[in-house]
């Protein structure tokens, strides 16, 4: 017997690629799904924002609609990992400069600095929401 209390998300590495080639630029982000735990807290949180200001007459700003939909988006990442896309020094067809950085460093992973990256690179952030939406590739067979 096949219990379907068994089937759940499991974390996935995304890949970001290039907005133009599609390829790897040397960015890796674990992600979770839309439906974790994690996620559905901080959505009802959020509905329960705009659920308290419609009582009121009110509505829930823009600027805070998108701070709340960054934050939603930190918390369907569970951690990133930065590494030239060409390999290791010694391989064939590495490139020492293909390294990426975010302002000439690699960012530790934080709550400012994805944001930050998915503020300033909106390409990523389309990437990251594409990737979480897709419910079916966070299940195994």
């Amino acid at each position: 017997m096949s219990d379907i209390a068994n089937i759940k998300p499991i974390e996935r590495k995304v890949e970001i690629l290039h907005p133009a080639s599609g390829q790897p630029i040397g960015l890796r982000i674990g992600i979770v799904s839309i439906s974790d735990e994690r996620l559905a807290r901080q959505k009802r949180a959020f509905r329960d924002e705009v659920n308290r200001l419609s009582s009121k007459g009110k509505y829930l700003k823009a600027e805070q609609e998108e701070v709340n939909n960054h934050s939603l988006l930190f918390a369907a990442t569970t951690g990133w990992e930065w590494y030239n896309p060409t390999g290791k020094e010694g391989d064939e067809g590495y490139d020492a400069d293909a390294m990426p950085s975010f302002h000439g460093s690699v960012p530790d992973y934080t709550q400012k600095n994805v944001i930050a990256v998915a503020k300033e690179l909106p390409w990523v952030q389309s990437q990251l929401v594409t990737e979480i939406d897709e419910e079916k590739s966070f299940f195994t067979i």
